[in-house]
């Protein structure tokens, strides 16, 4: 798909540079690298090394100057070696979250080292200026339409800026001719991949982004968990301090999108840079964390978590009448019955089944091996009183509660056994 460039732009003529276009290939339902942030690039990247059938682990910084090296040709304005490497770079990206299934020895991989999909040949290190280009878009990310725009490229012909744009490839030539008329990078971009794109940079003021549970997202824990997260500064300064805290909310059927969070209680808070594991979280809270940062002059920005579910026990029950295991004759038509209900700390009841069930008896006298079926059914809270209980037939009850946090339970209560005359 791409040939190694060797030689000096011949004005007017097509160059043997590379040509990088989105495959229109099934995604696997499993992952390689498996990266899932549109905001931070990945930290490696699982390259086949051709010549030797091996899978290699890549830093992914590294790989994008090797690759900048092959497919980019010298003496360019800097807008379009940043047009490059934002190609390049996103086109990496791309294959770390979308895995094509490839495999060989070592594992996995994300992409090749040839001409299916970029050239890296670590042999030739990248020049200063492709460093700079690199440095300067390292920070942003494109998405087209919504979604992580994988950015192909093609080398195309020495015509005007944008003349041979199909919205879908960066023509290395022509943008040349864009940044030699002084367009930026962004501005390039746009030039070459709209309508749809969306270019995506660092605020003024730090940054963090959750990874795990990343935002948006919840999670079922238990009561420990790990928070993790990501750290951008502003440009020309430093993060020069941390403070990680948790707040907490109780679950809404079985949910954590509430509107009220609180300090959580006890409280927990960290200094220390990420990951972080917090212990001792309550059973049947939902918890986030927040992370607020500050930099070297002064300016303070909070960022928050997605949420935490801390499993909690299933709700239980205990039937006083009829006993659990007990079978009692009845000398009348109704009976009363009765239990008591116990929520998992943190939680409640939302709702509650009593069932009755009933079976005739196999033999006068006797409620052994017979089979039941669902008679009436009550949301009632205890008691409840049993009417129009017959002779020779068998009852008990099932009681199902639900919880707040989506937990269920099932108990069932002793039989009771109708006159047999």
């Amino acid at each position: 798909m791409r040939l190694l460039l060797a030689a000096v732009l011949a004005l007017s003529t097509l160059m043997g540079l590379p040509t990088v276009t989105p495959p229109p290939v099934a995604q696997a339902a499993s992952v390689c690298t498996g990266w899932t942030s549109t905001r931070v690039p990945p930290s490696t990247i699982r390259v086949l090394r051709t010549a030797t059938g091996q899978v290699q682990v890549v830093d992914f910084d590294t790989y994008v100057q090797v690759v900048m090296r092959a497919e980019w040709t010298t003496g360019w304005p800097a807008a379009a070696y940043q047009a490059g490497a934002m190609a390049v770079k996103q086109y990496g990206w791309y294959y770390t979250m979308h895995w094509r299934g490839g495999t060989a020895t070592g594992g996995c991989y994300d992409v090749r080292d040839d001409n299916s999909d970029q050239i890296y040949d670590p042999s030739r290190a990248a020049r200063p200026d492709e460093v700079s280009a690199i440095d300067a878009t390292w920070t942003k990310s494109a998405t087209k339409n919504g979604s992580f725009a994988m950015l192909g490229y093609r080398p195309g012909a020495s015509v005007a800026c944008g003349a041979d744009a199909d919205g879908y490839h960066l023509y290395q030539h022509s943008s040349r001719a864009c940044a030699a008329a002084g367009m930026t990078v962004d501005q390039i971009l746009h030039v070459y991949f709209d309508p749809g794109l969306a270019i995506w940079g660092p605020a003024a003021t730090p940054w963090a982004i959750f990874m795990s549970p990343a935002a948006q997202d919840q999670v079922t824990v238990g009561t420990s968990a790990t928070l993790a997260w990501v750290e951008q500064p502003a440009s020309g300064t430093t993060i020069s301090s941390r403070l990680v805290s948790l707040l907490m909310a109780l679950p809404r059927n079985a949910s954590c999108a509430v509107d009220r969070w609180v300090p959580a209680s006890p409280a927990w808070q960290s200094t220390a840079a990420s990951p972080q594991t917090v212990t001792g979280l309550r059973a049947g809270y939902c918890y986030r964390a927040v992370v607020a940062l500050t930099d070297s002059t002064g300016a303070t920005t909070q960022w928050q978590s997605g949420t935490m579910l801390v499993a909690p026990a299933a709700p239980t029950a205990t039937f006083s009448s009829p006993l659990p295991n007990v079978v009692t004759a009845l000398s009348g038509t109704t009976a009363t019955v009765r239990w008591t209900e116990t929520a998992a700390p943190g939680t409640h009841i939302v709702s509650r089944s009593l069932v009755t069930e009933r079976a005739g008896q196999v033999a006068a006298g006797t409620c052994a091996g017979v089979q039941w079926g669902t008679l009436t059914s009550t949301t009632a809270a205890s008691p409840v009183s049993s009417i129009g209980l017959g002779r020779l037939y068998c009852y008990r009850y099932r009681l199902v509660l639900t919880d707040s946090a989506g937990h269920t339970s099932t108990t069932v209560s002793g039989i009771l056994m109708g006159p047999s005359a």
